[in-house]
C-alpha cells in the first residue's frame, strides 16, 4: 500500500474515508470502562481524526496518536475545537493529547520517549491492521511488537467477512491474528460479533461480516 493512497483518501473524503466513525466506537468504550486506560500512556496508530482519542484522554495519563496525513490531523483539531500547539514540526499538543504527523513505520521507541510519551502501556488499533495487505500486515505486526515493553496491552479490532476483497479494510480473522502476534503476545478474544447491519455489508454486497476484538498482552 503506497503512502499516496492515504493522502488521496483524505483529499477525496466521502466513501474514501468511510473508516472514520462519527461516534466513539463500542470497543473503545469497552477499553475506557475496563480501567486499563486509567493513568496509562496510550498509543493510537493511524489515528486519523478518531473520536476515540478524546474519550481516552479523559481517563489516560497521556494519549499519542500517529497519523501520516496532516490534513486529517487538522480536521481532528478543528472538529474537537482543540487549541493545539505545534511544539516542533509535526508534533501537535493539546493538554494530555499529542498527535505526531509521521509514518508509523518510521516511529521508534526513542521517538516516543523524545516526544514525551515514554514507555507505552496500551495500544488501541481500530482500522490499522486491516488497512494493510497481507505482506504489510506482517511488517506492521513486527514493527508494533518491537515498540512495546513486556506487560503492555494491545487492543485490536478486526473485520472478518465474505467474500473477501482486495482493497482495505481487509478481512482478518482470529487465526490470522494469532499468526501475527501469538509468538510475542498472550491473545484473548473478547468480541466476536455477527454484524449483518454493518455498513460494508450493503455497500459491497457481502454475504457475512463479523467484528472481532482482541486484548493482547506483550510477553
Amino acid at each position: 500500500m503506497e503512502r499516496q493512497f492515504w493522502f488521496d483518501s483524505w483529499d477525496e473524503g466521502g466513501s474514501k474515508t468511510g473508516f472514520h466513525m462519527p461516534v466513539v466506537h463500542p470497543h473503545a468504550q469497552y477499553l475506557v470502562d475496563s480501567g486499563l486506560l486509567d493513568g496509562a500512556r496510550v498509543l493510537v496508530p493511524l489515528c486519523g481524526k478518531s473520536l476515540d482519542m478524546p474519550a481516552f484522554a479523559r481517563r489516560a495519563r497521556e494519549v499519542v496518536g500517529v497519523e501520516l496525513v496532516e490534513s486529517a490531523v487538522a480536521q481532528f483539531l478543528a472538529d474537537n475545537a482543540l487549541d493545539a500547539a505545534e511544539t516542533e514540526p509535526g508534533v501537535f499538543r493539546a493538554g494530555n493529547l499529542t498527535i505526531l504527523v509521521r509514518d508509523f513505520f518510521d516511529l521508534t521507541a526513542a521517538d516516543l520517549a523524545t516526544d514525551g510519551l515514554g514507555a507505552v502501556d496500551v495500544v488501541y488499533d481500530r482500522a490499522c491492521l486491516v488497512a494493510f495487505p497481507e505482506a504489510m500486515r506482517e511488517r506492521y505486526a513486527a514493527h508494533l511488537t518491537g515498540l512495546l515493553p513486556a506487560g503492555a496491552r494491545y487492543f485490536l479490532n478486526t473485520l472478518e467477512y465474505a467474500p473477501v476483497m482486495e482493497t482495505p479494510p481487509f478481512s482478518v480473522g482470529p487465526d490470522a491474528v494469532r499468526g501475527y502476534f501469538g509468538a510475542a503476545f498472550d491473545v484473548e478474544h473478547v468480541f466476536d460479533d455477527d454484524r449483518p447491519d454493518h455498513r460494508m455489508v450493503a455497500k459491497f454486497g457481502l454475504e457475512s461480516l463479523r467484528e472481532h476484538g482482541f486484548l493482547l498482552r506483550r510477553r
